[in-house]
């Protein structure tokens, strides 16, 4: 009888480890990589959690909340949205040309909304803020004010782009134009929400005059680009 129960015992373990075995090896099946590299075909991959690269791109925003700086995309007129940025400020009084004293007021990322909120107040002041793949923004005569958002426009670093105002300084959006080299049309544009037209082409304002036609205004010869105000960006139409 005793030894019965010995025998009994040990084909008992001798079962548990087979079982045992036996789910390791189908456990290992399950999670196995296939021969090539390619990715397994877990049957639990759908009740999984997200991966932490999602969790991640919400992270790479800034903080959401009130801002008083927003970038906004020149081409579009739509904030642009956790973007990393260093915003600075300059006396007015130094000439654009020299060198600076700068003083930063931000640097990180903007949030969802576009916006960002200054580290350090300011009151006329040359404000500059500078981002990878676009040209830096300038604003003069700059100050943060109680309850009202600055707008900053960039541009992007390639390309060329003009500002459509009026003679009173307002902008000119939705407003199609014509520019031509004699007879010879060589762009059409509509300027966006924020009276911008991009040419990523060419810089029209090249070789012989362009003449510039809108409806409802009167046409403009451009000679230079010495023309389009002190930036040389600023195309001025006139009734």
């Amino acid at each position: 009888m005793r030894v019965w129960l010995v025998v009994l015992g040990l084909s008992q373990a001798v079962i548990r480890g087979l079982f045992l075995a036996l789910a390791l090896g189908l456990t290992g099946c399950v999670t196995a990589k296939d021969a090539v590299g390619g990715s397994d075909a877990r049957l639990d991959e759908a009740g999984r959690p997200d991966a932490p690269e999602a969790r991640k791109r919400d992270a790479s925003c800034g903080p959401e909340g009130k801002g008083d700086l927003v970038l906004l995309d020149g081409r579009t007129g739509g904030p642009l949205t956790c973007l990393e940025v260093t915003i600075s400020t300059e006396p007015m009084s130094c000439q654009a040309s020299s060198e600076c004293p700068s003083t930063p007021v931000f640097r990180g990322l903007t949030n969802k909304a576009g916006k960002v909120l200054s580290t350090t107040p300011f009151v006329s002041a040359r404000l500059i803020a500078v981002a990878e793949g676009f040209s830096p923004a300038t604003i003069t005569n700059a100050s943060i004010k109680p309850d009202a958002v600055l707008e900053i426009e960039l541009m992007p670093a390639d390309g060329y782009w003009l500002k459509v105002l009026d003679a009173d300084g307002n902008y000119l959006s939705d407003v199609s134009l014509t520019f031509k080299q004699g007879d010879a049309v060589i762009a059409q544009v509509r300027s966006n929400v924020l009276a911008n037209v991009l040419f990523t082409q060419r810089q029209p304002f090249s070789g012989q005059p362009v003449t510039v036609e809108a409806q409802g205004f009167q046409s403009l010869v451009v000679n230079a680009v010495s023309e389009l105000g002190d930036d040389g960006h600023t195309l001025v139409l006139r009734r």
